[in-house]
Formats: structure tokens, sequence, C-alpha cells
């Protein structure tokens, strides 16, 4: 894509915000083109964006339909409101309340009660400028091998991020996704220590063992060190060929969540989750992406990413702890991980 055309899409991302219809734009790591839509009316469309919740108790499933393209959406009058209704912002988590917790995580997971757990926070704030299209732009120019999206509606609120982590893709009769997980700062030098590497390997074993159940053959990379902005993590690549849309169905619904965004066993780790997280996730750790015509998908985890409305924000980070973990050196992660957006408020 031309610079005149990323312009544009940039100039409809921008009218978009300011008017509060439902719309979304996104750009796949690695690639150029950015991608727009604006849904007009109540009928939908085969072609969209589809936004997952963390859990179902956390919000609603979603799909922005597109209606109107680039060019169509700037040459109209369209101003629609329809999702500008003010959301609210949830309140930061203390470094006091998120060590409590962090602490009675691995207290609990040494006595045995689970393997991992996934433990969040929220940050929130205010942005000085409603120039959220500038934030947008900013992401897109630092991390190309990000998904980076930017979508809105009335039901989903508004949300932004740049998401280092494929969770399923569906294209030409072929799947994809990772293991992602395990942090530290990008550039360190020497072996990855014993806990992110667990970490990462309860992962792996969990998407190899889906895709065993629904019967379809994969390969599985080794095991790389992946960048992801200021951090870096342990990944495999994971590809399979499809024999019918019900393995691609039930590979979807049975992987969601992983143990990267919940933990291990995920069933019990969701449930603890609820019962140890004092805020709502929303559609943090859920997953988002486009729908083309033909059904076939591209979905990332929904992580180093942000809600806002008008000038609040609220950025959503998390870490993976086991019962190795050190609950200062968790916090520290998690804010490793919050520079991905705060750099740019």
């Amino acid at each position: 894509m031309i610079e005149s055309n990323k312009d544009r899409v940039l100039l409809a991302v921008e009218k978009a915000l300011r008017c509060g219809v439902r719309f979304y734009c996104y750009r796949l790591p690695g690639g150029e083109n950015l991608h727009f839509g604006v849904q007009t009316e109540e009928i939908a469309t085969r072609k969209g964006f589809y936004v997952h919740p963390f859990s179902e108790g956390d919000a609603k499933s979603h799909f922005i339909s597109q209606n109107l393209g680039v060019e169509e959406f700037l040459g109209s009058d369209y101003n629609d409101q329809s999702c500008q209704t003010e959301t609210e912002i949830q309140e930061s988590i203390s470094k006091t309340d998120y060590l409590c917790r962090a602490e009675q995580c691995v207290s609990d997971l040494r006595a045995g009660t689970l393997s991992k757990v996934v433990l969040s926070r929220t940050i929130n704030g205010q942005f000085a400028s409603d120039s959220w299209s500038e934030v947008y732009k900013s992401l897109l120019n630092a991390y190309r091998d990000a998904f980076v999206f930017v979508y809105s509606s009335e039901v989903t609120g508004t949300w932004l991020g740049a998401t280092p982590e494929r969770f399923l893709s569906n294209r030409k009769g072929v799947v994809s996704t990772m293991a992602l997980a395990g942090t530290r700062l990008a550039g360190t030098q020497g072996d990855w220590g014993a806990k992110e590497v667990e970490e990462q390997r309860f992962v792996a074993d969990y998407i190899g063992g889906c895709f065993d159940k629904v019967g379809l053959k994969y390969s599985k990379s080794e095991t790389y060190t992946r960048n992801a902005g200021n951090v870096e993590h342990l990944c495999n690549d994971f590809v399979g060929n499809v024999e019918s849309q019900t393995q691609v169905d039930s590979l979807r619904a049975m992987m969601h969540p992983t143990p990267a965004i919940a933990g291990t066993p995920t069933d019990i780790a969701v449930s603890y989750i609820n019962n140890i997280e004092s805020h709502s996730r929303r559609y943090y750790g859920g997953y988002v992406g486009p729908v083309d015509e033909n059904g076939e998908f591209d979905f990332f985890v929904n992580l180093r990413s942000l809600e806002f409305s008008g000038n609040d924000y609220c950025i959503y980070v998390g870490g993976g702890l086991t019962a190795d973990s050190d609950a200062e050196k968790e916090w520290q992660e998690t804010a490793e991980k919050a520079k991905t957006l705060q750099r740019f408020l």
C-alpha cells in the first residue's frame, strides 16, 4: 500500500473515532496494507471483524460487519453516534493489591492447586489529547511484527493494541497458531530461566494436545525466542492441514483460553482467575481479527491493548505465575509489558 492510501485509512480512523461509528482497522504482522471497515446497517455481512471476550461472563462476543470501505466512508456524511455511549473505565490495581494477590497465587501453586495461573492487572490514566488515531499510527510505525488493531462498537467499547500472539488462523485449508509464553527483557543474553521454560512448555503441550484431540495432523517448530517490542518470549509455531470445517471449529473452541492467558489446567485456572482478580478482563485475553466472505479468519490474542473512552484509558496487562515465581519480579514483568503502550501516551 502506498503512503497516500495509508494516510487515507488513518484519516478514516480519525473520522470514525470522532463520529462514533462501529468500525475496525488492522494490519497483519509483517504486512503493509491497512484494512478498514465501517458498519452502517444492522444487516450483517460475512466480511468483517470478530471480537471474542476472555470469558462469556466478562463480555459478549461481537462481529463488526463491513458495509463501507475507506473512500466510501470518507466521502459520506455518515455520523451514526451509535457507539459513543460512555464506557466505564476500570480503576488501576495498586502494587500492594497486586503483590498480595500474586503471593496468594504462588502459595496456591506450591500447594498443588494449579500448575500455572495468569494474573492480570489494570492501569488507568488520562491521555492529554483526544487524537487516539495518532496513538494508533505510532503503534503501526513501532511494531512491524505485531497485529496492530483498533475497533469500536456500542457492545465492545473502543480498544486498540499491538499484539504479538497469533491465536488461530484458517487460510486455504491450513491452520496455524503459536505457543508464546515466558517473558524477559528484549536482548537479554544467556539461557532462559527454568521458570520461563516451564511456563512456555505448558502452552506448547496444551496446543499440541488440542490438535491431537480433533485429529488434525500438524508440524511444530523448534522453540525459539520471539521479540515483542521491549520484551521477548519463547515460542513454537504450529501448522496443520485441515480436513473438515468441523476440525477448525472444534480446535478454535478447544484452544480458548490457552494456558498463555489463563493457566493450566485451563478450566480450573479460569475459575481461579474469576475469584482472585477484582476486575473484569472484558476483551483482554480474548481474541480479535478479520473474517472474510468465505469464513476464513486470522485471529490474534487481545494482548498489549487498552480500552479508552474520551481521554480516559485502561491498559490491561498480565503474566504467568508458577510455583517458582517471585511476586516482585512478576510486577516488574507486567510493568515492562505495559510500556508497549505507555511510551505513546
